[in-house]
């Protein structure tokens, strides 16, 4: 269906950062945009709305969600949930590649390029759950990862390292699954998610 698909641009535009946290959704600017009807346009608001991405506000409009703790607290439950899961069971084929796309993380920090370090995370963690072959978990983590940027957008100006302190840990998670060391892996990625969420419900 159309609106699915309308939904789905306007879902990666969300995890590219293009939208912020609150951000008013012009019905006329979007369906411009995403070149549909505006009857279109409102399908796909429908499904993000039940995605918990947009919120639609009694005479005001449709608006870019806004995270609040119990939306950061289940954004990490689900994702303490699926992520490991894909570190315990997943297929990685070329597991050299995954430390290399963490490890230049290191890179883009040293030249100033937090955003790049921020989509550097975003990658390595859309991996993970790649990694169980499953169009359903896929689309599960899509969304995940849109509602994860309009979290970090709001948490970052408050908390401007909190991806670079991940470089590391990442790195050695991704050599943990290189080594077939998977529950120890897993472990680690869980705890990690969950000490995440502590730090951002303390700044949220």
């Amino acid at each position: 269906m159309l609106s699915q698909s309308v939904a789905s641009e306007i879902r990666d535009a969300i995890s590219a950062g293009e939208f912020m946290p609150g951000q008013q959704l012009s019905e006329v600017k979007a369906a411009e945009r995403f070149s549909c009807s505006r009857n279109t346009l409102r399908e796909a608001f429908t499904e993000l709305a039940a995605q918990r991405l947009v919120e639609r506000i009694p005479h005001r409009g449709v608006f870019i969600a806004t995270p609040d703790a119990d939306y950061v607290r289940d954004l990490f439950i689900a994702r303490a949930a699926i992520e490991p899961s894909g570190v315990l069971w997943g297929e990685f084929a070329d597991p050299a590649a995954l430390i290399e796309l963490v490890t230049s993380a290191r890179a883009a920090q040293e030249r100033g390029e937090d955003q790049e370090v921020s989509n550097i995370n975003q990658r390595f963690h859309r991996a993970l759950v790649a990694s169980l072959n499953s169009p359903t978990l896929n689309a599960q983590m899509n969304n995940l990862l849109a509602r994860m940027r309009l979290s970090f957008l709001l948490v970052i100006p408050r908390y401007p390292t909190l991806h670079a302190e991940h470089i590391e840990g990442n790195i050695r998670l991704a050599r943990l699954i290189a080594d077939g060391k998977r529950e120890e892996a897993a472990a680690l990625l869980h705890d990690s998610l969950l000490r995440t969420c502590k730090t951002m419900l303390a700044v949220i």
